[in-house]
């Protein structure tokens, strides 16, 4: 008995050992694939940059990275990455909650699908920065008027991308359930609620990306701080170096925050995780 179990233990220390050397095998992968995309990008904005031959129009890595350790010095850039991270975050997740409950209800119940389709469907068409305007109007020039337009952006994907996972739902494992005695509640929260989270999450990373985008439009107008606005505020002295800047910002910014939503959702829902 204690040989096996001896076997047993030193069998699950090396599966476990193998587990973590193909996951610090795959995250070593993904760093060297970023770093190979980033030297490429960065060789060929420099060839770009000697081409063009106008620091002031198109600055290379060099202009751009010495104008990044100023805005770093002075504590700019950290200010206005917190500013934007806080808007994203907010208007992220209340846009994914109301998304994801409208959706479900939405992919459960016809008769609520029949009520708000249509509606769905004019409003999804609607960009963002055409609310502009009419979110200063109604919320003032103050944090609401911007996350509210991260809200709308985010809202129908999520909402979308919920009701399309309902419906993707296997009709004969809701039979099953019937079957068996389950109540309709039993059946959303046990059959359709897993079999459309992976849709959920999906929508969620693609609004992500919305949010991310949507921040921009909303800190150039009536804004004092944020990514957008230095931006913004950088064209109006023709700092073209402090544009790159914030656009490699959002970029770097954008993509750990897409990375650490995967590495959460495998973390946290390994069953519905995604690539």
């Amino acid at each position: 008995m204690a040989t096996t179990a001896g076997a047993t233990d030193s069998a699950r220390a090396a599966r476990a050992r193998a587990a973590m050397l193909r996951r610090l095998g795959g995250t070593a992968s993904l760093v060297l694939r970023y770093a190979i995309a980033a030297a490429a990008i960065g060789l060929a904005w420099e060839l770009f940059s000697v081409r063009f031959d106008s620091p002031v129009l198109f600055p290379g890595p060099a202009k751009t990275a010495a104008r990044a350790i100023e805005l770093i010095e002075e504590g700019r850039l950290q200010a206005d990455i917190l500013v934007s991270l806080q808007r994203i975050l907010i208007g992220f997740a209340v846009g994914s909650v109301i998304g994801a409950l409208a959706g479900l209800a939405m992919g459960s119940s016809q008769l609520v699908a029949d009520l708000f389709r249509p509606l769905v469907n004019f409003f999804r068409f609607i960009a963002p920065t055409a609310w502009i305007a009419t979110a200063m109007v109604w919320f003032g020039l103050g944090e609401a008027s911007k996350i509210s337009l991260i809200i709308y952006s985010t809202v129908f994907v999520v909402l979308l991308s919920s009701m399309i996972g309902v419906g993707a739902v296997a009709r004969n494992k809701i039979r099953a359930a019937r079957c068996l005695g389950a109540s309709n509640r039993q059946i959303f929260f046990l059959v359709t609620l897993p079999g459309a989270l992976t849709y959920v999450l999906t929508g969620m990373r693609m609004a992500l990306m919305n949010a991310f985008m949507t921040v921009v439009a909303a800190e150039m107008i009536a804004a004092e701080a944020g990514l957008g606005y230095l931006i913004y505020n950088s064209r109006q002295w023709m700092e073209t170096d402090s544009i790159f800047v914030g656009m490699l910002t959002l970029g770097i910014v954008g993509l750990m925050a897409d990375r650490l939503f995967v590495l959460i959702s495998r973390t946290l829902l390994r069953r519905f995780s995604f690539q």
